[in-house]
């Protein structure tokens, strides 16, 4: 028990193993998430040769964080349910339904932002439990569960705001969570989502919850047997995502000053991509939110990158699916590597 490398020796009487234990360094190596980061700075010191007037700057690595500070939180959900063995293909669907009804509580009723905020806070967990609920009670998967949710939420959306965007003027709220500090620098946005990631990922790596993510994930079976309630393990994931969901829309509005009930098409697809180029196993078992936190960095520098070359809108589409096509292509293959 214990060991973690082998060293093949040869002596009397035929081949023999033995064991050594790996150093930090080989360690260090071995992690997934190394070489994910290599891959990043290969791709940011590539745009910036291609582009150095414009990529590199401050001023356009500020918004690049700003861009996927959005997304970044919602993949911190989607990385436990991946872990776990799901996923929630209605994140963009409830993103907008919950900035249609943030808008009508701020600009039709009149609520306090804050007090708002909390509440659409909890009605993207409760779009989340009714995802998990319906996938752990019923034992649909919940790849068609959110598929059908997508378009329900989505539905909602439009039907709470009337398919028209609404706007609030600038706050205290506004400029404490869509605002900028540091001599309006630095997008307050991105101090949400390095906050986010950094709870999730000491709750994902050094709490007894983290330890059930994983072992759902990983071993289902073996999971029961040890006593683990893996149909809560999950349910408290899908509530997880459902109010980063509504966490993300409030920062969205606040930053924007206008809710759209098209807010958030397709923005499963970016989550997905995040916590897949993340190193998140596909079959759950396996991730981090550091990784994750990487992959929203490679895919947000992608699609700027695609502005400052000069190329079309229309090739994000593009770059989004063939990002996340590779992705899922890498990790089969390293995974069957690591399984010879």
């Amino acid at each position: 028990a214990g060991v973690e490398a082998e060293d093949l020796a040869v002596g009397v009487g035929g081949p023999t193993f033995t064991a050594r234990k790996l150093t930090r360094t080989e360690r260090l190596l071995r992690q997934r998430e190394i070489g994910i980061l290599c891959a990043a700075v290969v791709i940011f010191v590539a745009l910036s040769l291609l582009r150095p007037e414009t990529f590199p700057t401050e001023s356009n690595l500020l918004n690049i964080a700003r861009q996927i500070s959005f997304i970044a939180i919602i993949a911190v959900g989607m990385t436990f349910l991946f872990i776990a063995g799901e996923l929630d293909l209605s994140v963009g669907s409830l993103v907008g339904l919950c900035v249609a009804v943030l808008m009508f509580l701020m600009a039709r009723w009149e609520w306090n932002p804050w007090v708002a905020m909390l509440a659409t806070i909890g009605l993207g967990a409760v779009g989340g439990l009714v995802n998990g609920l319906i996938t752990t009670r019923f034992g649909i998967p919940s790849f068609i569960v959110t598929l059908g949710t997508l378009s329900t939420f989505r539905g909602l959306a439009l039907l709470v705001s009337g398919g028209w965007p609404l706007t609030i003027e600038s706050s205290n709220w506004t400029a404490a969570t869509g605002g900028y500090i540091l001599g309006d620098k630095v997008p307050i946005p991105v101090l949400w989502m390095a906050a986010i990631m950094l709870i999730g990922g000491f709750v994902l790596a050094k709490t007894k919850f983290g330890y059930h993510v994983y072992a759902t994930g990983g071993n289902k079976q073996a999971a029961v047997v040890a006593g683990i309630n893996v149909n809560r393990v999950k349910l408290v994931c899908f509530v997880l995502t459902g109010a980063l969901c509504g966490l993300s829309a409030s920062l969205l509005v606040a930053w924007l000053k206008q809710g759209n009930p098209l807010a958030g098409i397709n923005w499963e697809l970016d989550v997905i991509a995040a916590v897949i180029i993340g190193g998140t196993n596909l079959f759950g078992g396996s991730g981090s939110i550091f990784g994750t936190f990487l992959g929203a960095a490679i895919n947000g520098m992608v699609i700027n990158g695609l502005v400052h070359l000069g190329l079309t809108q229309f090739w994000d589409q593009v770059a989004r699916g063939v990002i996340i096509v590779a992705a899922v292509l890498l990790d089969l293959f390293i995974r069957r590597r690591q399984e010879r």
